[in-house]
């Protein structure tokens, strides 16, 4: 690499090295969580560049941030998931690792697709995470993205129409800070908006269906935890294999498809 690009990589990996430390600090991330932040961060500028790097410290932060919401119906939300607001290597990995590896990709072979789908990717974890932290403050109970039905706040599979707004936003977000960097905002925008969008409704319908759903036995509260109140619960839709963070590691690749996808579709439209 050349001076100018060695002074890069080293800036991005002292921003990945620093941003980790300090959510780990403030109980954002757990030990396990902090290193593979640092890992995927480290990659992604690394190999995609100091411009993919930043959007994946904005999804990050802004995920961060929208976390230490403290609204009563977040903190209700909170406890029926299996792990708290603190991310492990687990939930890192299901969200930024596929564009560590797009990002790993285009740097061993470039083509232009690779960045389509690594904005993608990031824009439908954006748009997944945004939906879930604000559209736990919508006023309106979340309905099942399968059958329309009123289900509990907290649980997987439901949306509203705040946290869908939430969610094409959240692409945006990302799509448009790609496009500044591009120097094509509003192409990059749509591709974001809609890889976000496409990305963040996989995930409900994944956590509708095929998401291990467990019911306590002890106080018969539905929750995604396959333990409750002490004990076992049990298993009454999906597999137990199929958690929150296979969800959203398939939520991550149907959005870095719909970004290769409308980054075509829109490639063929300007000739």
């Amino acid at each position: 690499m050349s001076a100018p690009a060695d002074l890069s990589a080293a800036l991005g990996v002292a921003i990945a090295i620093a941003i980790a430390a300090i959510a780990w600090r403030r109980g954002s991330l757990s030990n396990s969580g902090a290193v593979a932040a640092t890992a995927v961060g480290a990659l992604v500028f690394c190999a995609g560049g100091f411009a993919a790097g930043l959007l994946l410290v904005f999804f990050f932060v802004s995920s961060t941030l929208l976390g230490r919401l403290s609204a009563p119906s977040k903190r209700r939300a909170a406890e029926k998931a299996v792990k708290g607001d603190r991310r492990d290597a687990a939930q890192v990995l299901a969200n930024g690792g596929l564009a560590a590896a797009l990002a790993l990709a285009g740097a061993l072979l470039p083509w232009p697709g690779w960045g389509a789908a690594l904005v993608g990717t990031l824009a439908a974890v954006t748009a997944d995470t945004w939906a879930s932290e604000i559209g736990t403050l919508s006023r309106q109970a979340p309905r099942s993205i399968l059958t329309g039905r009123r289900i509990e706040v907290g649980l997987s599979g439901g949306i509203t129409a705040l946290g869908t707004v939430a969610s094409l936003l959240g692409g945006a977000a990302i799509g448009l800070c790609a496009g500044l960097t591009a120097g094509a905002p509003l192409r990059w925008t749509a591709i974001g908006a809609g890889a976000g969008l496409l990305g963040s409704l996989a995930d409900s319908a994944l956590g509708a269906s095929a998401q291990a759903l467990y019911a306590c036995r002890i106080c018969g509260e539905r929750n995604e935890t396959p333990r409750h109140c002490g004990g076992p619960s049990t298993l009454i839709r999906g597999h137990p294999a199929i958690d929150n963070d296979v969800v959203n590691a398939v939520a991550a690749l149907c959005g870095a498809l719909a970004g290769l996808g409308l980054w075509a579709l829109l490639s063929l439209a300007a000739g």
